[in-house]
C-alpha cells in the first residue's frame, strides 16, 4: 500500500492482525510493479533512505492481540543500500503481478 487514507476499516484490520501491510511510497511502488513488469528483478532509489524502510523494523502484521499489546509478527528487513555520485541509495526488489490485463 503507498496510501491508506482515512479508511477506518483498513487501519482495523491492520492494527489487530487481520492484514499484512507493507507501506511503500507511491512512487516507489509504481517503479516496483513496473520493473516487475519489465523483468528487472531490482532497482535503487534515494526515496526511503535513512527511515524504518531503508533500516527495516517497519510492522508489517500484527500478531491476534494486536498493536495496543504489541504482538508483532513480522516486521520489514534492511534495504541494501549503496553510494552513487556522493548521494545514498536503497535498493528495492520488483513486484510481479500473478495476471495483466491486456487490452
Amino acid at each position: 500500500s503507498s496510501y491508506v487514507g482515512e479508511n477506518k476499516n483498513f487501519e482495523k484490520q491492520y492494527l489487530t492482525g487481520e492484514l499484512e501491510v507493507e507501506l511503500t511510497p507511491q512512487g516507489t511502488l509504481a517503479e516496483r510493479l513496473r520493473a516487475g513488469g519489465a523483468g528487472i528483478p531490482a532497482f535503487f532509489t534515494r526515496t526511503g533512505h535513512g527511515t524504518y524502510v531503508h533500516e527495516g523494523g517497519n510492522v508489517i502484521k500484527y500478531g491476534p492481540k494486536g498493536a495496543a499489546a504489541g504482538d508483532v509478527v513480522i516486521t520489514s528487513t534492511p534495504r541494501e543500500s549503496r553510494e552513487f555520485d556522493g548521494q545514498q541509495y536503497i535498493m528495492e526488489e520488483a513486484i510481479t503481478g500473478d495476471f495483466s490485463l491486456i487490452k
